[in-house]
């Protein structure tokens, strides 16, 4: 129903217009959520156990899709493990201007160049500690965050600590997202200089807060561009490892456009199924790392170009023990779910 008929309907209008639309509703109409769970929602179970995170099955929604965690009762109901609210700033912002997200029907992609736009940390937070209490299906929460755009790079560990201090009681785990190719420089906080500070930093407060909260430390990643060259990968690695994450995220949207059959124009970044070989690259990376790694292994979650059963197996088969889908949702609708987790 939703590919013959609600998606050409969807399509027909402004990709951001309808997102938001969509959002608003589902968000509101939570009394048709058990009809939502009787349709969507698998039957069975496959859970597993994430250091201090149960996930009911491997499957998730990315981060970008519900930013400001306005929709998580409906994401509880229709069968999602986890979603990933975010990208969260310290100060709410508009991001870049519109237009800025772009159908590529015939590659089934999407552009993007949203750049953050965002309710701000405590609004957000806010949205989470209110939902919580009404998720009846277990789902995990994570919070990807990252800098408001005119923090300079220099100073962009201010800001994910502002994030992370603030969401750390609203949060099941967190992301630390420095991949996305709409903020200027961001990218360059994947160079050594930047990173290993980084890193340091978010984990010493994780700990500090977990003591004086009694709790258990959170849970981090690092969610990671697709264009980065072999060496860099082991580089990330090596600095997650040596500052104790949980795991890598593989990975954001491409700013390539070498698998695109179409010419496009449009900036931002790419996803969908043309951005597949590409994170599955990466992804295949970073488990052969894994491997050679007698120390630590990482967990590591596959994101990028997931439509089907098979392609969700591709991301496991590379070593994801999570996956997420994000496009794939929009082209393939709630059935998704049901679809790979049969």
């Amino acid at each position: 129903m939703y590919k013959l008929l609600i998606r050409p309907i969807f399509f027909l209008f402004d990709s951001e217009k309808i997102h938001n639309f969509t959002l608003f509703i589902i968000s509101r109409f939570t009394f048709l959520y058990p009809v939502f769970k009787l349709i969507y929602s698998p039957s069975k179970n496959c859970s597993l156990q994430i250091a201090n995170c149960t996930f009911k099955s491997p499957l998730g929604l990315a981060a970008g899709f519900d930013k400001n965690g306005v929709a998580l009762r409906f994401w509880d109901a229709v069968g999602f493990s986890y979603v990933e609210v975010g990208t969260v700033t310290p100060l709410g912002q508009p991001g870049n201007p519109k237009p800025r997200i772009f159908r590529l029907k015939k590659e089934k992609a999407l552009i993007n160049r949203l750049g953050f736009n965002n309710k701000g940390a405590d609004e957000i937070r806010k949205n989470i500690l209110e939902a919580k209490p009404k998720l009846k299906n277990g789902l995990v929460v994570g919070v990807n965050i990252g800098k408001n755009k005119h923090t300079s790079i220099i100073n962009a560990v201010t800001d994910y600590k502002i994030c992370f201090e603030k969401l750390f009681d609203a949060a099941d785990y967190f992301t630390v997202n420095i991949s996305s190719p709409n903020t200027k420089s961001l990218r360059d906080l994947h160079n050594k200089e930047y990173l290993d500070n980084l890193l340091a930093e978010i984990q010493n407060l994780n700990l500090q807060l977990a003591a004086k909260h009694g709790v258990h430390p959170k849970n981090i990643f690092l969610k990671i561009s697709p264009d980065l060259e072999s060496e860099e990968v082991e580089e990330v690695y090596d600095f997650v490892c040596k500052h104790n994450f949980t795991g890598i995220i593989a990975t954001n949207t491409t700013v390539s456009r070498s698998n695109l059959g179409q010419k496009s124009d449009e900036q931002g970044g790419l996803s969908g199924k043309p951005l597949k070989p590409i994170a599955d690259k990466i992804l295949h990376m970073l488990n052969e790392l894994n491997l050679k790694n007698q120390n630590k292994k990482l967990i590591l979650i596959g994101v990028g170009g997931v439509f089907s059963k098979q392609d969700f197996e591709d991301k496991t088969k590379n070593g994801a023990s999570l996956v997420q889908v994000y496009t794939g949702f929009i082209y393939e609708g709630p059935g998704i779910i049901k679809k790979i987790l049969r």
